[in-house]
This record gives structure tokens, sequence and C-alpha cells, in this order.
């Protein structure tokens, strides 16, 4: 299984290069199927600038064929074919909790798990921690969304056994900084990497690497 775990997805030419490299093929002939539905849920008030920006970026680097797979548009024979049709998979971010839900609502959960034993799957942000361990802390929870981990009904895939904070250190995500990681984290039983949005963390056949330097780490563990 090949997974990156990203905060915004093709921000440096070192990223791409390692897409290179996980996919086996140049980047102007990879195909990639794009899942972008996590957006829906923001308010009308939230610019999508965000959203228009990471997007350009993949037609940037990637060469081959863009696809959009909507997951609500199409039915899971129709999702399959053009997921097969893919080098690599890309799920975009937006609001949290959206995805979980989502993936379970259409049962894409299952077809997720099945290509990622094929093909690449980056997610960047909301649509990297979807691919991570359910963060067990809920004193990050409260803090971050005024829930608690035993309220949250849908978890997430749990493909890998840890999980990112994306946007670390970036201007408007500044209140959760490394005190407040640290603080929260603390009874995490699992490594939680905090995550800028020039890095990434690869997930290649069970071994753990990142792209753009050392990120910091959290957990009990670091505690």
């Amino acid at each position: 299984m090949k997974l990156i775990l990203s905060s915004q997805g093709f921000t440096t030419d070192e990223i791409a290069q390692v897409v290179q490299k996980l996919v086996g093929k140049l980047l102007q002939n990879i195909n990639i199927a794009i899942i972008n539905e996590a957006y829906v849920a923001k308010p009308e008030t939230s610019c999508k600038r965000w959203m228009i920006k990471e997007l350009a970026r993949i037609e940037k680097y990637i060469g081959g064929v863009i696809d959009f797979v909507n997951l609500r548009a199409y039915d899971k024979t129709e999702i399959k074919r053009r997921l097969q049709n893919a080098d690599m998979m890309y799920i975009v971010g937006g609001k949290n909790f959206i995805l979980p839900n989502l993936f379970q609502e259409t049962k894409f959960d299952d077809v997720l798990k099945e290509f990622a034993k094929e093909k690449v799957i980056m997610g960047t942000s909301a649509g990297a921690i979807v691919l991570g361990k359910q963060i067990q802390s809920d004193a990050y929870w409260q803090a971050r969304y005024n829930v608690t981990n035993q309220e949250i009904k849908t978890k997430t895939l749990g493909l890998v056994d840890f999980n990112i904070v994306p946007h670390y250190k970036r201007e408007d995500h500044k209140q959760w900084d490394r005190d407040f990681l640290k603080r929260t984290l603390s009874d995490n039983s699992f490594n939680v990497y905090a995550v800028t949005d020039e890095q990434a963390v690869i997930y290649e056949n069970g071994k753990i690497s990142f792209v753009g330097g050392e990120v910091e780490v959290f957990g009990k563990e670091f505690h």
C-alpha cells in the first residue's frame, strides 16, 4: 500500500517527484482520479479559492488524464471503472467529518480499501485524515470541534496506524501550535504527525518517510 498524507497536495517539486516515484510513471503520463466532495459543507461565507489553487497545482504537474469521481453521482460499478483507469487517487480536503460519513453512506470505504492494494492514494487535509487512524484524545476533539471521540459515530478508515494534523504553523492555524498539540494529544496512544503545507508523510508498504524535512510528532510516547 502506498499513501501520501499531506496538507495541500502538490505544493513543492519534491512532493511531485515522490508521487512520480511511487506511481512508477513520469508525471506527464500519470492518470489521476480526484474525489472532491468534502468542501460542500463549508459555508457560503468560506472562500473556496484554496480549492481552485490546489486543483490548479494538479494540472501543473500531472500530464495524463485528470478525472473527477463523484461518489454521489455514480453507482459503485461506474466508480470502480473510473478508478481502474487511474494510476492514483487524489482525495481533496474540506470540512472534517464529511468524508468518513460519505464513504460509509456510499460504501466507498470498501472500494477504497480494495483499490489501496494497487493504486497510490494521496489525501490532502481532511482527505488525508480520513485515511489514518482515528485520533483518540477527547481533549483534542473538544478543543477543536467541541465533540468527544465517543460522539463521533463514523470513524476514519485506519488504513495506517497513525494520522496527521495538517496546515501546521500556518498563519490561520497558529492557535493549534506545538503547545496545543502536546497538551491535547498527550494521551493519544499512536503517533500524530504535524504537517506543514510544504510537507507530507509517505507510507510505502509498511515504511514511513517524510517529504519537506522531518515533521514534529505528538502522542503519548512523546509527552
